[in-house]
Parts: structure tokens; C-alpha cells; sequence
């Protein structure tokens, strides 16, 4: 669901106004709605009496189903009260999924945020992972290679992308042939970022095969 309020808002020269802001933001099946956030176009304001143009900061609810993404952006000024933020986002969130019927139970934790800018990082980042993992199921075919999907909320917590290269005859992914398979794959385009973030990250085991699983 995605929710406006009326607000009364100061502009950077001290005007005040009214104007509606966006405070609860869902992207299934609203897809421009990531693509505005991304753009900076959301809770963007025009003062009508001095025309400066500002971006008016508020707390934003954002959810996106697919991605497996819940977070509570809160404006950066409230920073410094981290600790109370995350202890009222843990209540409400708990709170929410008291009321929803057991099938539609989210099992993925919300994260914490200030500022819209980090939000707006956070997507940019993905949005260049999930460029690689095109590359990925273009290449994959050619290179014999199958495609294992991990959650994307685990994904994010590791920090690696969530479509992963495995030999087409293995059922079970393990270190040694997700590390060939990505070897193979980045043989064949070394610029996939990510990958070879991936690949380092369990040569160097700062990641376990067993925390993908």
C-alpha cells in the first residue's frame, strides 16, 4: 500500500505550506514508484511562494515484496536516536505481522535507514547487481552452466548477488563448484563485478558456501 499525508512543510528560506508526502511506499506492482525514488523524484517540492525547488524529508515505510526489502527510513536528523528508532521499528513491524494471516507471513527481517539518500543507494547498488545477473542468464546457456537462486534477502545480508552459477549435472551446491562456476563465468567477462566480489570473498573465506544454502 502506498500512503500520502497531508503535511505543513517549512522551505529552505522559511516559507510555510502545505503539500502531501509520500510516507508508505509499495513497488509491487508499482514499478515507477522505485523508478522515481531512484531518480529523486520522490517528496520533491516546488515552494509556491518562493519557487526554490527542495526535497522535504519525512519518515518513509518502503516495501518491495520481490526483492524481499523492508525498510524504515527515518530522516537523518534522527540519527542520533538510532537505538530508540530500532526498538520502535522491532515493535511495529512485530506488531504488523501480528495481523496478517499465517500464508502471507513475511519471513525477512526489515532493515533500518537514514535519509532517503541511503535508500536510494541501496537500490542504485542492486539495481547494478541485478544488471550482472541479466548477463548471467544470457551466459549461463553457453557455458553449461545452471542458475541457483537465493533468497534476496539473504543475499542482501551477505552482500553477493542473488543469482549464483552451478555445473547444469550437480544438485547440490558446494564450495568447489560454485568456485569453478564462477571462475568459468568470469573467465568469459571479467567485468562482472560482483562475481569476482563473490569469488574473492570465498577464496579468502569471508564468506562459507553453508551461509548461502
Amino acid at each position: 500500500m502506498t500512503i500520502s499525508n497531508l503535511e505543513e512543510i517549512k522551505c529552505p528560506q522559511g516559507h510555510l505550506f502545505e503539500a502531501s508526502l509520500l510516507s508508505a511506499i509499495s513497488v509491487a506492482g508499482n514499478p515507477e514508484l522505485k523508478e522515481a525514488l531512484i531518480a529523486g523524484e520522490i517528496n520533491l517540492l516546488s515552494c509556491p511562494v518562493c519557487g526554490e525547488m527542495f526535497y522535504a524529508e519525512c519518515f518513509i515505510l518502503y516495501h518491495d515484496s520481490e526483492n524481499e526489502l523492508i525498510a524504515f527510513v527515518y530522516p537523518l536528523s534522527f540519527q542520533e536516536q538510532a537505538a530508540q528508532c530500532k526498538t520502535k521499528m522491532k515493535k511495529e513491524f512485530d506488531l504488523a505481522l501480528a495481523n496478517f494471516e499465517d500464508k502471507r507471513k513475511i519471513n525477512y527481517e526489515p532493515i533500518l535507514l537514514f535519509g532517503i539518500e541511503d535508500l536510494v543507494l541501496l537500490l542504485r547498488s542492486e539495481q547494478n547487481i541485478e544488471d550482472e545477473e541479466s548477463i548471467l542468464k544470457y551466459i549461463a546457456p553457453k557455458l553449461s552452466l545452471k542458475i541457483v537462486k537465493i533468497s534476496p534477502s539473504l543475499s542482501r545480508k551477505l552482500g553477493i548477488p542473488k543469482l549464483l552459477p552451478m555445473p547444469k549435472d550437480l544438485k547440490e551446491l558446494d564450495a568447489k563448484a560454485l568456485t569453478d562456476s564462477l571462475q568459468t563465468l568470469i573467465k568469459y567477462n571479467p567485468n562482472l563485478l560482483h562475481y569476482c566480489e563473490l569469488l574473492e570473498k570465498i577464496s579468502k573465506r569471508r564468506i562459507n558456501v553453508s551461509d548461502i544454502k
